[in-house]
């Protein structure tokens, strides 16, 4: 995978204050990466992400019918929560519904289902549907998407992703999503998310 492509997203997406919450995060293994994760979320003030997912009680905010965009972020709310000293186990699985959300929320807007995302987005639809940044950005995502799916060719006893990498994925995913969500036929009102 391409650290650097991710980067080069985040950079061009984020601000240069969204960028060091996770310059924070990398340069600081005892900090808490939960806390820093929802304060990134909350700094992009739209969107879904592990800050709203759910209500109060744990349940997920959205219609069951959007269950498969939203859950993904479920989960990524409870990896990131759990013991940060562990989290490096856990990158694969965040990166993993990272790319899990995004093919969801690809499949709802092209109106397709049993299609890999990387597969959906050489569609012809891709070049109507979505601008030409927004599909180069998904592309990207693609690889890193598939090797937590499918690779395990990383040094023995290491891991495939970083923690760097793993937070920047999630935020160009956050960011990809805002521009999704806009134009996804969804059940779930997006008053939801603001409260």
């Amino acid at each position: 995978m391409n650290k650097d492509q991710l980067l080069e997203i985040a950079m061009r997406r984020l601000t240069r204050e969204q960028l060091n919450f996770f310059e924070d995060i990398n340069n600081n293994d005892e900090e808490n990466i939960f806390r820093q994760v929802c304060m990134f979320d909350l700094s992009l003030n739209d969107g879904v992400g592990i800050h709203n997912i759910n209500r109060n009680d744990n349940t997920g905010r959205y219609h069951t019918k959007d269950r498969d965009i939203f859950r993904p972020f479920q989960y990524i709310h409870a990896y990131f929560k759990m013991d940060h000293q562990q989290i490096e186990w856990l990158t694969r699985e965040i990166i993993h519904m990272c790319g899990l959300h995004l093919e969801s929320l690809i499949k709802r807007i092209f109106k397709i289902s049993r299609i890999p995302l990387g597969q959906a987005l050489s569609y012809k639809i891709a070049s109507i549907k979505l601008n030409d940044l927004l599909y180069k950005d998904l592309k990207v995502i693609v690889k890193p998407y598939n090797d937590a799916k499918h690779s395990l060719w990383q040094e023995k006893d290491s891991h495939m992703f970083d923690i760097y990498t793993t937070v920047l994925c999630y935020a160009v995913t956050r960011k990809l999503s805002i521009e999704l969500l806009n134009i996804a036929d969804l059940y779930t009102p997006e008053y939801v998310w603001k409260n």
